[in-house]
């Protein structure tokens, strides 16, 4: 685990620097993309490491949530057990006061004013406790911070790849699409599929095709822009998309992957063998002038995905070839 840490900071500090050196923005997705770039350059055993540190993580997710509504459901009682003990002294002070209003004899004055002396001692007396109770549930609320910020992480990220999930695609989908509407600027979208990713299984294992699929995530980490997102569409399907980009510069964009996975073998320390692999690309781009939606955009890259595989695999078609 020392390992573990060693080789993160050592990583966080190079991304840091980049950024700096470069005027990169220190915006949260720019900087996980920079974060995951000097990753995926890391030596084996680094990356070993990261691998099985991304497993566990997965597999704390849900302890995570469970933790969290914990903590929660303890915040609550903390703040019901402060507003019983201020409320109660509070009537009490409040029936005493209104006694005092109605209180003429000098024996009922000095009855009302020990009374009320009394109360004040348990005032003074609890002041330590809910002060205490106060710090308790301040820390109570910082540990509630940091568990929700450690599972919206999780919920964002793919613990096998690296990459963006499903769930964090869409999101910035949609902004996305907003930003495009808003200024008129389309971009576009890659959908990727590993070519005979079942006979990858079948032959050799899914441990093999699990490190294919993260040796995919590092490499498109490496290949594509700064501003670009790469996410992880579900199985051995990918989606890339690409702002401020239009058909032409997509479909390049695509070729390049596509030619240098042609040319070079994916592997990972869990892997047995490196294996050489094609995909299958389908391209299309959001035209902002056009009343659409984010899934009709989807369905015309899969549309072209298909048809890619129609035609021998290992090939981009792009929506206009359609």
């Amino acid at each position: 685990m020392e390992r573990f840490y060693l080789t993160v900071a050592r990583v966080a500090k190079q991304t840091l620097h980049h950024m700096v050196e470069h005027r990169i923005p220190m915006l949260p997705d720019v900087y996980s993309r920079h974060f995951y770039r000097y990753l995926s350059a890391c030596d084996q055993d680094s990356q070993h490491l990261i691998e099985e540190q991304q497993e566990s993580d997965s597999q704390e997710a849900g302890d995570q949530q469970k933790q969290g509504l914990s903590i929660m459901q303890e915040l609550l009682e903390m703040i019901n057990k402060l507003d019983q003990v201020t409320g109660n002294h509070s009537e009490s002070l409040d029936n005493h006061l209104l006694k005092l209003k109605d209180t003429e004899e000098i024996d009922d004055l000095n009855q009302l004013k020990n009374e009320i002396t009394g109360e004040l001692s348990l005032v003074i007396a609890n002041n330590n406790e809910i002060h205490s109770n106060i710090l308790d549930a301040q820390e109570t609320v910082k540990r509630l911070q940091d568990k929700m910020e450690e599972v919206a992480d999780m919920a964002t990220i793919d613990a096998l790849t690296g990459l963006y999930n499903r769930r964090a695609l869409f999101s910035r989908l949609t902004e996305e699409y907003s930003r495009a509407r808003r200024y008129g600027q389309g971009f576009s979208i890659l959908l990727i599929d590993i070519d005979d990713f079942k006979k990858i299984n079948d032959e050799h294992g899914h441990q093999v095709g699990d490190g294919i699929l993260r040796g995919l995530g590092a490499f498109l980490r490496q290949i594509l822009r700064d501003s670009d997102f790469p996410s992880r569409y579900g199985g051995e399907e990918f989606i890339c998309l690409l702002p401020s980009t239009d058909l032409m510069q997509a479909s390049q964009a695509g070729e390049k992957i596509r030619k240098q996975l042609a040319t070079s073998k994916l592997s990972s320390k869990k892997m047995a063998v490196s294996l050489q692999i094609t995909v299958s690309i389908g391209a299309a781009t959001l035209n902002a002038n056009e009343d659409e939606d984010i899934d009709t955009l989807i369905k015309r890259a899969d549309d072209a995905l298909y048809q890619a595989k129609r035609n021998g695999k290992n090939q981009l078609v792009n929506e206009s070839e359609l």
